[in-house]
């Protein structure tokens, strides 16, 4: 009879050897981890939020932690292994000392850490780090600033650029002390290429100091960051600065040496299709009525610009001398009178027998002129029922001396009756 060999291929083979085996492992791993548990271990929690809160008293008062009141600490605890295994930055409370705090300032703060629950299996070792923090403590404040342009571009010959913002003001808030320190705020950018046409960008907004200086953003709630802004591009034109006369008679020429006007030009800006048909503006008008054969002066006439252009002189008023220092003046007792604008179911009757005008214009058609060339005309167009004794101001028609006009305000008595 052969004696069996003893084979290791066919033991490995055999399920009942196998399951022995893996038996045993299992057993010597839970005993060596029994065994171990029972040792104290030393491990490191970080990430713990540093709890940092001022006295009611403090809070009561207005002040409030602006920066340092979101931070994290580290320390070490010592306990089972087991214990140790599953325990988190939750298990540990890191306090931050803020006694004494009852002023606006930046602080040092002391911080200590305890075990969230006092009953916890495990042991703090070692002091927080860091030890301590700083913390800056303010009253808020609120303010609104203007919003000042300072976009950087170029423009091309011929043509002019305004900016405007979409936003003319921002609403800062933050620790009273550093919103103190804002003296302006600038919408900053630059457009690199020569503009011929309107153009549009995005602007940051950049806090200055008043020695002209950066201030971080970072402190401050803003209620935005940047701001769109609008480059408009027109194109520029010189015009004359016309004279306007009301009045005036019809033959009465205006010439080069009787007028001075200052300035004669301005330079517009506006778009092509206005700027093409516009070669002058005009002032404010000048009625002949009130002027004599004088030197007329008006220092600060209003000069009308066209609708969507821009004066970009350096007055919107211009300076005009009026020289009829060579015409002459004639007395005049006038006693025609028409009355126009009645309807057919009134009367009127002058109750004056006569005005006296004075009348200006050249002596060549005033020596002609006679009191009966000059017709005296009430329009009470605008005074339909109007009835009674009215006084009227009243226009006059010079026959035969087209340069002359009468000078002053008249008015002239009648009554209005019903037919």
């Amino acid at each position: 009879m052969k004696n069996k060999r003893f084979s290791l291929n066919n033991l490995l083979q055999n399920n009942k050897f196998l399951l022995v085996i893996a038996l045993l492992i299992s057993v010597s791993i839970w005993v060596y981890m029994s065994i171990g548990s029972s040792n104290d271990t030393t491990i490191t929690i970080s990430n713990i939020p540093i709890q940092i809160e001022l006295s009611d008293e403090a809070n009561e008062n207005g002040l409030m932690i602006f920066t340092g009141g979101d931070q994290t600490a580290a320390v070490s605890v010592t306990g089972n292994r087991a214990v140790l295994g599953s325990i988190s930055e939750k298990d540990v409370t890191i306090t931050a000392a803020t006694n004494g705090i009852d002023s606006s300032g930046n602080y040092q703060l002391s911080v200590s850490a305890t075990k969230t629950n006092p009953g916890a299996n495990f042991q703090i070792i070692s002091t927080v780090s860091p030890s301590t923090v700083n913390v800056l403590v303010d009253y808020l404040r609120e303010a609104a600033f203007p919003i000042q342009d300072n976009i950087v571009y170029k423009v091309a010959d011929g043509y002019y650029a305004s900016t405007s913002l979409s936003s003319k003001q921002i609403v800062i808030s933050g620790p009273q002390t550093e919103i103190s320190k804002i003296a302006k705020v600038s919408a900053v950018a630059t457009i690199n290429s020569t503009l011929n046409n309107s153009a549009s960008t995005e602007a940051e907004l950049i806090l200055y100091d008043e020695d002209n200086q950066i201030i971080k953003p970072d402190i401050f709630n803003m209620e935005f960051k940047t701001v769109d802004a609008s480059i408009t591009v027109l194109p520029e034109k010189t015009v004359d600065v016309k004279p306007v006369f009301l009045n005036k008679p019809d033959g009465l020429k205006i010439t080069e040496d009787m007028l001075s006007i200052e300035p004669d030009s301005i330079l517009l800006a506006g778009p092509n299709d206005i700027l093409e048909k516009t070669t002058s503006v005009n002032l404010q008008s000048i009625d002949f009525l009130t002027l004599s054969n004088k030197l007329a002066e008006f220092p600060s006439l209003g000069i009308d610009i066209p609708a969507d252009c821009r004066n970009l002189s350096n007055s919107t008023t211009a300076k005009v001398s009026l020289d009829l220092s060579k015409l002459s003046s004639e007395s005049f007792t006038v006693d025609t009178f028409h009355v126009k604008g009645l309807s057919d179911k009134y009367t009127a009757e002058v109750t004056q027998n006569s005005i006296t005008v004075n009348v200006i214009g050249p002596e060549s058609q005033l020596k002609k002129l006679k009191a009966k060339d000059i017709d005296c005309v009430i329009d009470i167009s605008d005074m339909q029922g109007t009835t009674g004794s009215v006084q009227m101001s009243v226009s006059f028609n010079i026959s035969g001396a087209d340069s002359c006009w009468v000078t002053g305000s008249h008015k002239v008595n009648l009554t209005i009756s019903e037919v």
